[in-house]
C-alpha cells in the first residue's frame, strides 16, 4: 500500500507541475526527499523481515567450545553451559574441564612425566625426569644439542672450558684460549689490559664474556672466536656485574638474561636488572639485599633464578625475577678464608661453585657441590691451576 501511495503522490506533483509552472530542480528535490524518507524505511523492513524468516541456528547439535574457562555444548541451536572450569583445570574445546589432553598420553607434570586419563586427568607416574627436563611428554629435550649438557667456565687468564657434572674424574676440559678485542678496564678497575669478569651461556651453549672493560662479548667454546654482543658498557650504571640466563618460563625456548652489580666501587650494593638478548635493552628491576660482595647468578630451564653470595657465611638463594627480593635460602659452611674470585651455575637440581680462596697457604682454586635438598656441601676438586671468574649452563640443561 505504501507504494501505491506513492506513486499517487508523484502523479499528483506531475499534475501539479504541468497547471503551475515550477522549476525542474524543485521538483527534483520534492521527489528525492520523498524518496530519501520512505525506501530507505521500506528497505529495512523488508531486510528485517527476510533476516528474521531466514535466520537459522547459531550452531548445530553436539558441537562443543571453550568460551574462555567455560565448556560449552550445542542445544536447539544454542550454546549452552555444561561446566565452569578454572586455571588449575582448563577448558579443552572436545573434553571439557581437564589437566590434560586424552589424545597425548602422556604429558610433562611438575617436571616428571605422567599418563594422562580418558577424562583428561592426571594418570599414574610414569618416569621421573631426574637429569633431564621433562618435554612434550618425555625426559630430554630433543631439540638441545650435546653441547647443551655441561657447564662452561673461563679464568683471569682467558681460558675457556667445559666442566662435566656426570664424569667423577676428567671433569675439566680445555675448549680454546679466548682473544676479545676489549678496550681497557674500567678506571676504577686499575685500568690496563681488560680480562674476563663473568660469564652466562645462553640456550645454544654460545658463552657470553663481560669482561672489566664492560663490554659483552659472544664466544664459541669450540674455537674461542669473538663477536660484539652491542651491549653498551655502563648502561643505566651497570658497569660490572654477575650474570645468568634463565628461561622466559618452564621449558620455553625464550630467555632473559639478568644480571646483579652496578658501579665498580659499589658492586655489593646489587642492582638487578633484565636484559633482552635481541635487542640488548636493559630493564632494570630493582635492587638485591646487601651483602658482603655481589653474586653470581645462575638459571634454569625451570625459570628459576638463584644467586650466589660469597663470604665469611656464604649464602645461594632463589631470586625473585618480578623484584629481585630473596626467596628460598640456603647457608653454606663458615669460609675463613679470603674469596678473591667466584663463578656459579647449576645442574640438574645441584649447585656447582668454583672459587679462589686467599688462604695461609696462598691461593687455592676448587669446585663445590651443594645439595639443597640435603643441605650437604662436597669438595670435588681442589689446588686447580685456574683462578676462575666466570660459569654459565644452557637453559637446555637438566634442572631437576
Amino acid at each position: 500500500m505504501l507504494r501505491i501511495a506513492f506513486v499517487g503522490l508523484f502523479s499528483l506533483l506531475v499534475l501539479a507541475c504541468a497547471s503551475e509552472p515550477t522549476k525542474q530542480s524543485d521538483v527534483s528535490s520534492e521527489v528525492d526527499e520523498i524518496e530519501l524518507d520512505a525506501v530507505p524505511e521500506l528497505d529495512a523492513e523488508a531486510d528485517a523481515d527476510t533476516s528474521d524468516e531466514e535466520q537459522g541456528p547459531s550452531c548445530f547439535a553436539g558441537v562443543t567450545r571453550c568460551n574462555d574457562l567455560a565448556f560449552e555444548r550445542c542445544v536447539e541451536g544454542r550454546f549452552e553451559l555444561v561446566e565452569q572450569c578454572s586455571t588449575d583445570v582448563p577448558c579443552l574445546k572436545d573434553v571439557g574441564c581437564a589437566q590434560c589432553n586424552p589424545a597425548k598420553p602422556s604429558f610433562c607434570h611438575e617436571g616428571d612425566v605422567y599418563a594422562c586419563t580418558t577424562e583428561g586427568m592426571i594418570g599414574a607416574l610414569q618416569q621421573s625426569c631426574v637429569t633431564e627436563p621433562c618435554y612434550q611428554g618425555r625426559c630430554g629435550d630433543v631439540s638441545c644439542a650435546p653441547e647443551t649438557q655441561v657447564i662452561y667456565v673461563i679464568d683471569h687468564d682467558y681460558n675457556l672450558l667445559s666442566f662435566d657434572p656426570k664424569k667423577s674424574t676428567g671433569r675439566f676440559k680445555k675448549l680454546a684460549q679466548v682473544d676479545c678485542p676489549a678496550k681497557d678496564s674500567w678506571p676504577a678497575w686499575g685500568s690496563g689490559e681488560a680480562t674476563p669478569f663473568s660469564m652466562s651461556v645462553d640456550r645454544d651453549a654460545k658463552a657470553w664474556v663481560l669482561f672489566t672493560s664492560g663490554e659483552i662479548f659472544k664466544v664459541e667454546p669450540d674455537s674461542g672466536a669473538c663477536q660484539q654482543s652491542g651491549f653498551s658498557p655502563g648502561t643505566q650504571g651497570f658497569e660490572l656485574f654477575g650474570m645468568g640466563f634463565v628461561s622466559d618460563g618452564v621449558a620455553s625456548t625464550t630467555e632473559s638474561l639478568f644480571i646483579a652489580g652496578g658501579d665498580v666501587d659499589e658492586l655489593e650494593l646489587g642492582q638487578f636488572a633484565r636484559i633482552n638478548p635481541s635487542s640488548l635493552q636493559l630493564q632494570t628491576v630493582g635492587k638485591l639485599p646487601d651483602m658482603e660482595h655481589s653474586p653470581e647468578l645462575t638459571g634454569t630451564g625451570n625459570a628459576k633464578l638463584f644467586g650466589y653470595f660469597p663470604g665469611e657465611d656464604p649464602v645461594i638463594a632463589e631470586i625473585d625475577k618480578g623484584d629481585g627480593k630473596l626467596l628460598r635460602q640456603w647457608s653454606l659452611p663458615y669460609q675463613p678464608d679470603t674469596i678473591v674470585a667466584w663463578a656459579f651455575a647449576t645442574w640438574a637440581g645441584d649447585f656447582y661453585i668454583f672459587e679462589t680462596a686467599d688462604g695461609y697457604a696462598g691461593y687455592d682454586s676448587r669446585v663445590l657441590r651443594f645439595d639443597p635438598d640435603s643441605g650437604e656441601t662436597v669438595e670435588l676438586e681442589s689446588d686447580l691451576p685456574w683462578v676462575i671468574v666466570g660459569a654459565g649452563v644452557s637453559t637446555c640443561a637438566p634442572w631437576n
